[in-house]
C-alpha cells in the first residue's frame, strides 16, 4: 500500500462501487489517501474523514502523486 496526496487541483469523487456510479465522498486538494489497489481502471483508496477512515474508489490516479 503507497501513500498519496490529492495534486490534482481540485476535489477527487470518491465512489461506492468500481464503475464509478455512486459517489461516497471527496478526496481535497492535498489530502492524502492510501492507495490500495488498481481494478478495472479504477483505483481504491483509503482516506481519513472526521471520525475516522473510508474507503472507495476513484478513477482520476493522474491526481495523487506519491508522498
Amino acid at each position: 500500500m503507497h501513500r498519496y496526496v490529492n495534486t490534482s487541483g481540485g476535489e477527487l469523487a470518491v465512489y461506492a462501487d468500481n464503475r464509478l456510479t455512486t459517489k461516497v465522498g471527496s478526496l481535497y486538494r492535498g489530502s492524502a489517501c492510501s492507495c490500495i489497489l488498481t481494478q478495472d481502471e479504477a483505483v481504491v483508496v483509503l482516506y481519513r474523514v472526521s471520525g475516522g477512515f473510508k474507503v472507495g474508489f476513484t478513477d482520476y490516479l493522474e491526481g495523487v502523486q506519491e508522498d
